[in-house]
């Protein structure tokens, strides 16, 4: 009959086994400042120490390395070495409060927001006050602006740069609505759908004359500092901008020096 502290060897043995195969201390090193792994940067790695090694093996192998924190996701196939950092900014109680009383609204209605005070951070020079972004889908943001107009001040539908400087009180947080690209890359926190990290980064470069606070060395700095405290998922990122026609711009300016 086993014991509680047989099953516990068992479990110590059965690590040390799994963690012998992985060659963790080797894979460190073999695929160290490497940007971007892929399955058969993996698969060809461990074929080295057997060269009969199955792919389903591999992805379990993966799954190992992934969950143990050695490798993070960072697009479909793609790794690199490093814990998984995921994006879950702080949803304050005001956006939670404005975003389940648009869904009470219009409850059929997809909705996403976030405000620019989660980037503030990352960025040179700190603003005074910050935006509220609330993106809805095409065809609504009227309806959407005309109900938070009656409970709200300060906001405004698709502004220009010279709109916001002439009628926005920048003593007060501005709310401001936009359209919601089809199939944009979202994610939900305390039942709040906020725009992902890759989001957040394209519709920065893209929309210049909306985030004109965010532009210039601040860009740069939210970009680097975006990366070094979050996975960012190469393929999401790049497929939301080709969603807004901006693809090679944005490859560009992110990617400049990435031969994929």
């Amino acid at each position: 009959m086993l014991t509680k502290y047989s099953f516990c060897i068992f479990a110590i043995n059965k690590n040390t086994i799994n963690t012998t195969k992985l060659h963790i201390d080797t894979f460190k090193s073999k695929f160290n400042n490497i940007e971007s792994i892929s399955v058969n940067d993996i698969f060809s790695f461990y074929q080295k120490y057997d060269n009969k090694v199955k792919k389903t093996t591999i992805n379990w192998r993966i799954y190992s390395l992934v969950n143990d924190g050695i490798i993070q996701r960072i697009g479909r196939g793609k790794y690199k070495l490093g814990k998984q950092k995921e994006f879950r900014p702080i949803v304050s109680e005001e956006n939670q409060i404005l975003y389940l009383k648009l869904k009470e609204e219009f409850p059929f209605l997809d909705i996403s927001i976030w405000s620019t005070k989660w980037i503030a951070q990352w960025m040179l020079h700190i603003p005074n006050n910050y935006e509220i972004i609330i993106e809805v889908e095409k065809g609504s943001e009227e309806n959407v602006f005309y109900f938070l107009s009656d409970i709200r001040d300060n906001v405004f539908l698709n502004p220009s740069k010279d709109t916001l400087d002439k009628y926005a009180n920048r003593n007060e947080t501005i709310i401001i609505i936009k359209n919601l690209i089809t199939d944009a890359p979202l994610q939900e926190i305390k039942q709040v759908k906020i725009p992902s990290i890759e989001k957040i980064l394209v519709d920065l470069i893209v929309d210049t004359e909306l985030y004109t606070a965010y532009q210039g060395r601040d860009l740069e700095s939210i970009i680097e500092n975006a990366f070094q405290y979050n996975t960012i998922k190469k393929d999401t990122l790049l497929r939301y901008a080709d969603r807004r026609r901006k693809k090679l711009f944005v490859k560009e300016r992110i990617y400049k020096n990435d031969n994929e």
